[in-house]
């Protein structure tokens, strides 16, 4: 009876841990998911926010009526576009998305805010570079990004041809840790 008793207690013991298993795996996956959800809404709260914070810029630059207030709109516009590409070297911005606004940066590089009333500015490009040379972006990474998206820009005009040398240059950048 003893003999019997064991074998029971041996095919029980080895169901227990196969359900063990099964509920373990049932809750790694559940947790997986959780993450995975977890990751999507804070990309989605890192796009709004940035997309609030241009749309805001934006809106401000009726207001840069003296050169003071547009050197200071285009800090805080570079300052934005540094802080873009540091969240997507993290992986908490698309890549895709970041890559469409640099392709938009990179055709409008060599134009000036149409939003700043103001008529002697400087175009994007030259104030970029500027906020570059300044140290504000104190981001080698980043400052040599921008560096060759302007090179694109400067060298480039048919949009196509932009839009694949902005994705290569994002490939490569996604890849440098």
């Amino acid at each position: 009876m003893n003999e019997i008793l064991k074998y029971y207690a041996e095919i029980m013991s080895s169901v227990a841990i196969t359900i063990g298993v099964i509920f373990s795996y049932l809750q790694i996956r559940k947790i997986s998911k959780s993450i995975n959800i977890g990751q999507k809404a804070n990309k989605i709260n890192v796009l709004n926010s940035f997309t609030k914070e241009y749309d805001f810029i934006i809106i401000e630059a009726v207001e840069c009526i003296n050169q003071k207030k547009v050197k200071t709109w285009y800090f805080r516009y570079w300052n934005l576009f540094t802080n873009e590409f540091l969240f997507f070297k993290e992986g908490l911005l698309e890549s895709h998305i970041f890559e469409f606004w640099m392709f938009k940066m990179c055709l409008y590089y060599n134009e000036k805010p149409s939003e700043i009333p103001m008529k002697r500015i400087n175009n994007y490009k030259k104030s970029h570079l500027k906020y570059i040379e300044s140290g504000n972006g104190n981001y080698s990474k980043a400052d040599s990004f921008f560096k060759e998206l302007i090179q694109i820009s400067d060298n480039e005009k048919d949009p196509e041809k932009i839009r694949n040398l902005v994705h290569k240059l994002i490939k490569k950048y996604k890849k440098l840790k």
